[in-house]
């Protein structure tokens, strides 16, 4: 069984359309084998390494870490995808002495499994929407997530930011792409290149960025949660970071 066809896609140098209300393949899963879609996560593995996503959010938690003094700090990431960002998260603040504990949550159990058989855990690993997450209030310093926002409306976005925002003692704080032309150009570039033989990625890739918000959108939706302090930073190549203040 293989995915339906898709629709096509936008021509990149046609106007973009306002933020494009259109599901990825990995949104439904429907004929998606498991090689497929631990390769497609994969590929969001490369995206974030070398295209400004994990970078920016260790950045951030730098900060959040110097600035109070820690020494240890508790994190949930929410669509959690391979697992691979917190595991990076964690490898390289115990470089800098920092003690990271994760706990990974999505809605997707075959997600999870690539999870639970990437990391070599399932404790910490749990299926939840991250609209209505299991946790208690202020169970976790951190909470974060990656490629994650872009797949909701804006309702739903507003709403993950505030049980985000009710779970975190100390931050929030989310990495996303920026809609952008450049930012799609170069998705449908990788598409014709890198992703040539990965045709789930092909398409999601540029449709994640069609998805995207722009800073002033992510903004608004930010101010609707109960962040004592929020702002949205700019990262190459067309990046976005939430940065909510909790405490």
């Amino acid at each position: 069984m293989t995915p339906p066809a898709p629709p096509p896609l936008p021509h990149p140098f046609q106007r973009l359309p306002q933020r494009l209300d259109r599901a990825e393949i990995l949104d439904e899963q429907v004929g998606v084998s498991p090689d497929q879609l631990a390769r497609s996560l994969a590929a969001m593995t490369t995206v974030n390494h070398w295209l400004g996503g994990t970078g920016p959010l260790l950045g951030h938690l730098r900060r959040l870490v110097r600035s109070h003094g820690l020494r240890t700090l508790s994190l949930l990431d929410v669509g959690v995808g391979n697992a691979q960002v917190p595991r990076t998260l964690q490898e390289r603040l115990a470089r800098e002495g920092v003690e990271l504990s994760w706990v990974g949550v999505d809605r997707s159990r075959p997600v999870l499994r690539i999870a639970q058989q990437e990391s070599g855990r399932a404790t910490d690993l749990v299926q939840a929407d991250g609209l209505t997450l299991p946790f208690p209030t202020e169970s976790f310093d951190v909470v974060t997530s990656s490629l994650t926002l872009h797949h909701l409306s804006g309702a739903q976005a507003e709403a993950l930011l505030a049980e985000a925002a009710r779970v975190a003692r100390r931050a929030v704080v989310m990495s996303d792409l920026e809609r952008h032309p450049a930012n799609y150009l170069g998705a449908r570039i990788l598409g014709l290149t890198l992703w040539r033989q990965d045709p789930i990625t092909r398409y999601d890739g540029p449709v994640s960025v069609l998805r995207s918000f722009s800073r002033d959108e992510l903004l608004a939706r930010a101010r609707t949660a109960p962040f004592r302090q929020v702002s949205v930073h700019r990262h190459l190549p067309f990046r976005l970071v939430l940065v909510g203040r909790t405490d």
